[in-house]
């Protein structure tokens, strides 16, 4: 049995709701593009963000259809953002098959993230929640502030590891905020839990980029995305910051003069993954992965026992550790 497996087991009827909502909010649209919504609905994921929101509202509470609806609203809002985010990035493959704008082209990927973003939007509307409209709001504005500070990060190459944190924080970390918020809100809970559940989203959304980035390093295997694209694209994750950081001044600057030339042939593709794995980046990211979870645990300790609360523990180890 898996570790994802594991950590669902307790959530299985609401994920099989959450399922046949997503389901029915991908299906009746014009049938001169429903054959792309259906391409993009046979690619399902993990499901990692509707996991973490209905998690969040069973450790305060029984979950209720407000739960799924705040679900299926973020998970539409994620996938627009995945979208968009290979066609700013040129990536090919998502999840070992092609991208939406592999199968078609930049132009139809770009109008069918905003039409799935669109129904995101007109189910929140729905909802008539102040609260839940500004969580959605400021969480679409951080998606956009961290692809594009990451954007021109990635010209600028300033290596620098609080700037790395603020853009996997905005990019990546607070869509999980969101999600573990708004289970919190679909059942009631006080400000004061609320915002705790905020920070364990945040903090498993920091694992979790961190986890990818590291994925970067290593060879393809059961990976599903291509290993060394963040480098070709000159995104200068944790691993290789820490080792441009420790490593003697002489070795570092070779290697920063690479990153500046942009000149990312496979050669210099596989001696920047040598580099940061000789001067222990990959431990370093794997040691701020666990100083996170410890914060995470202390968080965690404040709710009774329950099978959420366990569940919940298991999905930071999850996160951690996966391999895909």
């Amino acid at each position: 049995m898996s570790k994802l497996t594991v950590v669902t087991r307790s959530i299985q009827k609401e994920i099989e709701i959450f399922n046949e909502s997503l389901t029915a909010s991908l299906h009746g649209h014009s049938k001169d593009f429903q054959s792309m919504i259906d391409f993009i609905s046979g690619r399902s994921g993990k499901r990692m963000r509707p996991i973490v929101l209905i998690l969040a509202a069973k450790l305060c509470g029984k979950t209720n259809q407000k739960t799924i609806d705040y679900a299926l609203i973020l998970e539409l809002l994620h996938t627009a953002t995945l979208i968009h985010d290979d066609v700013v990035d040129n990536t090919m493959e998502r999840r070992a098959q092609p991208s939406v704008n592999a199968q078609y082209d930049n132009r139809i990927a770009v109008l069918l993230g905003d039409y799935i973003l669109s129904l995101a939007i007109a189910r929140a509307v729905i909802v008539e929640d102040a609260v839940v409209m500004k969580i959605i709001a400021l969480l679409a504005q951080n998606l956009a502030e961290g692809e594009l500070t990451q954007l021109i990060v990635s010209k600028d190459v300033i290596v620098d590891e609080a700037r790395y944190f603020n853009i996997i924080r905005k990019k990546t970390a607070t869509l999980f905020s969101s999600c573990s918020e708004m289970g919190a809100i679909s059942v009631g809970a006080t400000p004061e839990t609320r915002e705790k559940l905020r920070l364990i989203g945040e903090n498993l959304g920091l694992c979790f980029q961190i986890r990818d980035d590291i994925f970067d390093y290593f060879d393809r295997g059961k990976i599903g995305k291509p290993t060394g694209n963040d480098l070709r694209e000159g995104k200068i994750t944790l691993p290789l910051i820490h080792a441009l950081q420790t490593a003697p001044q002489t070795v570092s600057s070779a290697t920063l003069n690479t990153i500046l030339k942009q000149n990312f042939t496979p050669e210099n593709i596989r001696q920047l993954i040598e580099f940061a794995k000789k001067y222990n980046g990959i431990e370093y990211a794997q040691a701020k992965m666990q100083e996170i979870k410890q914060k995470t645990l202390k968080l965690l300790a404040t709710f009774p026992h329950s099978e959420a609360k366990s569940a919940m523990i298991d999905l930071v180890d999850y996160v951690i550790e996966r391999e895909k």
